[in-house]
């Protein structure tokens, strides 16, 4: 078998999956000169001759592989398919796949290493890991880790034990990251029976729960778990946890602190893993904040009368922003003045959640997704926190269950305008209360045309016996055309649909498919300065961060301009040139919905066709791929 070298397996690779490709080609492919390419090239010739491969070589055409004979093809297909080809083809092809692969590696090491060793491994060059390590440095930063170099020895991570712990949770366990290559460094994180241990401890803290009647939902069992088998896996490392004597004096006497100390007893006896005080200390951590509160004595008075006053807040924020009044739902008062405190432990000590389905939870629940922003924002500035995306997740279900009870309230308006006697009238009438329940449905029996112009504006839709010219536009159904119960039907599925002006919020000017930036930074910065050109935004506006953005998954981030700095109804849609890292998320698609005012009702029915769409694989690739405004436009208003 022939020795090749990172550039030369590139090379090798990119002629095997090309007709033909010239010097200059082969040189922009592997970040390398000309001249460099030749040599290499008469290498490779030399190395594969003898499997009958050759490399023909036309002036002004370029390299082409030759195989002269027919087990030629099958070796190097065989080469090539080897999981070291695969990670170089991936790494080359994704900056990010090389980010995730940097930040497993270095927190699995406690020593130095040199960055040329990581170059190698990537098949990168050094300049290119230089780069990918800005962006690297901007994903440990979010879990309080720096990377400390030191010259002659390389890189490693700096931090707490339990902030490594955090991010090894998010990075090997929750992180879908394939790289196809076997654990050459001893990697315990990756063992196939993990998925055995994590389910025996879940087994143990179930029944934990039970005896000191600790209440978990299954998301945070399985959380727990995944943090057990780590500290397993980091203890055998030697990497202990480190929890201030003050603390678990404080908290010795505490249910859930028992109920640490029995669990971790029963571990030690079923893997031997020696945990001592300060590993109960640390599971009683995520015991505590973690757990579900569900009376509201269990939270201290003064705790009490911050969290209604921050609720007030909120209120006040949704209807200003909104025009909606969600402050008299008492199950929510309810349930977020128990869920907040412990949301705020939690952010406070570093122990998140993670929320599996946020971002299937934040694409289904979009016009919650826009209300829950003002909410953050005024729990962030009043316990000065940031809250994270998986606790964000949990806030959208409760003002989501909210929005919900509201729109129950809300009835569809028909108006019967019949011209075709009492008889017949009377049979209409009979007919839509036996089709239109009266819990959804309100019909008004109108005797003449001038009742009927007074009340329009109460009119959602209606149904005459003859055409009617009207002062404003209201879905019309016609007797005469019959199936009108179907249409009426069909019209009050997607009412709002129907009542939506296209136009105003769906132009192909409200789109950029070649949106450039590196960064997020930059990205915003170019999102800024195209919705200017647009008169959208003010010129004179500058801001480093203009709009609050979550990713909702499908590789979409979602904008909202809630510093209300754009003056202009819009539904914009990116197709960023380059995906990039966001926060966890790999982001190749942005969009925005903007409508004419706060408060605007139009707004529920744009989140719902960004909803549907979103959660629409096919759809989301469709537009990445054929970049297509008039196609993106079709598919948006198929739902």
């Amino acid at each position: 078998m022939p020795y090749f070298t990172r550039r030369q397996l590139l090379i090798l690779n990119e002629l095997f999956l090309k007709d033909t490709l010239t010097s200059n080609e082969l040189a922009l492919l592997v970040d390398s000169s000309v001249r460099t390419i030749k040599t290499e090239i008469s290498y490779i010739r030399t190395e594969l001759k003898q499997y009958g491969i050759m490399i023909e070589s036309k002036t002004n055409k370029g390299y082409t592989l030759i195989f002269t004979e027919k087990s030629s093809m099958n070796f190097l297909t065989n080469l090539l398919k080897s999981s070291k080809v695969k990670r170089l083809n991936k790494f080359k092809k994704n900056n990010y796949a090389r980010i995730f692969f940097v930040i497993r590696r270095l927190l699995l090491e406690d020593s130095y290493i040199k960055l040329d060793e990581l170059a190698n491994e990537m098949f990168i060059s050094r300049s290119s890991l230089n780069t990918d390590m800005i962006e690297t440095k901007k994903i440990l930063k979010k879990y309080q880790l720096t990377v400390k170099s030191k010259v002659n020895y390389g890189i490693k991570i700096q931090g707490t034990e339990m902030n490594k712990r955090l991010c090894i949770a998010e990075y090997f366990y929750h992180k879908d990251i394939g790289f196809d290559y076997k654990n050459d460094h001893g990697i315990p994180y990756l063992q196939e029976n993990n998925d055995k241990y994590v389910q025996s401890i879940e087994s143990q803290l179930r029944k934990i729960c039970e005896e000191f009647n600790i209440i978990l939902s299954d998301f945070s069992l399985k959380n727990i778990a995944i943090h057990v088998l780590i500290s397993i896996h980091r203890n055998r490392m030697g990497n202990k946890i480190t929890v201030p004597r003050s603390f678990i004096e404080k908290n010795y006497t505490k249910k859930a602190f028992q109920a640490s100390q029995i669990l971790c007893e029963r571990l030690n006896a079923m893997f031997g893993c020696h945990f001592q005080e300060v590993d109960c200390a640390y599971i009683f951590m995520h015991f505590d904040s973690k757990q579900l509160i569900n009376d509201v004595t269990s939270i201290k008075e003064k705790e009490q009368m911050e969290v209604n006053h921050v609720l007030e807040k909120i209120f006040v924020e949704i209807k200003n922003n909104f025009d909606i009044d969600i402050s008299k739902d008492e199950t929510l008062r309810t349930f977020l003045a128990l869920h907040i405190p412990q949301m705020i432990k939690r952010i406070r000590i570093n122990m998140v959640i993670r929320n599996p389905v946020v971002h299937e939870n934040l694409q289904r629940y979009l016009y919650a997704t826009k209300v829950t922003i003002s909410a953050t924002e005024i729990i962030q500035k009043h316990y000065n926190v940031e809250i994270s995306l998986d606790e964000f997740g949990y806030l959208v279900l409760y003002f989501n269950v909210a929005l919900r009870n509201l729109q129950k309230k809300r009835k569809i308006t028909i108006g019967l305008m019949s011209g075709r006697g009492r008889a017949e009238t009377i049979m209409y009438v009979d007919e839509l209360n036996e089709n239109f329940s009266k819990e959804k449905y309100e019909l008004i029996n109108f005797l003449s045309k001038e009742d009927m112009m007074k009340n329009i504006e109460d009119i959602d839709i209606l149904l005459s016996s003859y055409p009617i010219e009207l002062s404003r536009s209201i879905l019309q159904v016609a007797i005469e055309n019959g199936n009108y119960v179907e249409k009426i039907r069909e019209y009050s599925n997607k009412i709002d649909l129907y009542k939506l002006d296209i136009d105003t919020y769906f132009q192909p000017q409200y789109s950029d498919f070649y949106l450039e930036g590196k960064d997020k930074e930059s990205v915003l910065h170019n999102l800024m300065k195209k919705l200017q050109s647009l008169d959208i935004i003010d010129p004179d506006v500058q801001m480093d961060v203009p709009f609050v953005a979550h990713e909702i998954g499908n590789n979409i981030l979602h904008l909202q301009d809630l510093y209300k700095i754009c003056h202009k109804p819009f539904c914009f849609i990116v197709v960023l040139k380059n995906p990039i890292i966001w926060d966890k998320d790999i982001i190749r698609v942005l969009f925005m919905i903007k409508t004419k005012r706060d408060g605007d009702h139009k707004l529920n029915i744009l989140c719902d066709m960004f909803s549907y769409w979103t959660r629409n694989k096919e759809k989301v690739n469709r537009l990445i791929h054929n970049k297509s405004y008039d196609l993106f436009l079709k598919d948006i208003q198929k739902y």
